[in-house]
């Protein structure tokens, strides 16, 4: 894992350049279909990534920097190839930022904890971040079928159902 400041230092000296979600290629059908697993999601970042994984039971978000982006660590992904399926990474950055984007500045990072958080380890309930101060990342682990990445609205609608 890494230490919380770090994570909060890196973010503040580079800047988002993609957020990536992982998944299976399905060829089954007639025409081919990408089906997300997002148990691991990637904000990019111009040097390097944010690691964000489902942890917990799908309880909380264990976020670490890394070097490059890779699948490995994670059991479905493993057992996806075992079974001869192919993996991808889908580019989310067009669908929440517009096309008019390269890179933005994260100008805040807020992240949401419980009591089974350890924030200086690097484990959060959920974490919101705010790029160049106007579109809102939320990413949500509690959702059953990985981490939900929402914007501004579902971080509001989560803290009035869950927040402090």
């Amino acid at each position: 894992m890494t230490p919380w400041s770090r994570t909060v230092e890196v973010l503040r000296q580079r800047h988002v350049t993609d957020v990536l979600v992982p998944g299976r290629i399905d060829r089954e059908e007639t025409l081919s279909r990408f089906v997300p697993q997002p148990l691991v999601v990637f904000v990019v970042l111009d040097d390097g990534a944010l690691r964000l994984e489902s942890v917990g039971g799908y309880g909380q978000l264990a976020v670490r920097v890394v070097d490059r982006v890779g699948l490995g660590g994670v059991d479905l992904y493993a057992a996806i190839e075992e079974e001869g399926d192919e993996l991808a990474l889908a580019s989310q950055g067009e669908q929440l930022f517009g096309d008019s984007w390269d890179r933005l500045r994260c100008t805040a990072v807020r992240p949401f904890t419980d009591q089974d958080s350890n924030p200086e380890e690097g484990v959060v309930k959920c974490l919101a971040l705010e790029l160049e101060s106007r579109y809102w990342l939320f990413f949500d682990p509690t959702w059953p079928f990985g981490i939900r990445i929402g914007n501004a609205e579902d971080m509001r609608r989560w803290e009035s159902e869950y927040g402090e």
